[in-house]
């Protein structure tokens, strides 16, 4: 079951924002093509990454958000900018 998960791509939604201001280290992401027999509550403990620019975000996912998001705890803070052009691929 593990080899259908790893390498699955998914998007990044938004930041996971509170009262006063977003948290800069969650994200909320979202994987629309899951395999079948598969849902989003399998993925809980997987770890991620975000390429962007050159650039490689590492994380967790921790969490569900909601029907088909799942929240993700990432080492380093990501910037704005990744938000729409980044792509979440479930390494491990």
């Amino acid at each position: 079951m593990s080899a259908k998960v790893i390498g699955l791509e998914g998007v990044i939604v938004n930041f996971r924002i509170g009262n006063k201001s977003p948290r800069w280290r969650q994200i909320i992401v979202r994987f629309d093509n899951l395999p079948p027999g598969i849902k989003p509550d399998n993925l809980i403990g997987r770890i991620v990454e975000i390429r962007w620019k050159n650039k490689v975000f590492k994380g967790r996912i921790y969490k569900k958000h909601g029907r088909k998001g799942l929240r993700v705890v990432l080492q380093k803070g990501l910037p704005g900018q990744a938000l729409g052009n980044a792509k979440v691929v479930i390494v491990k």
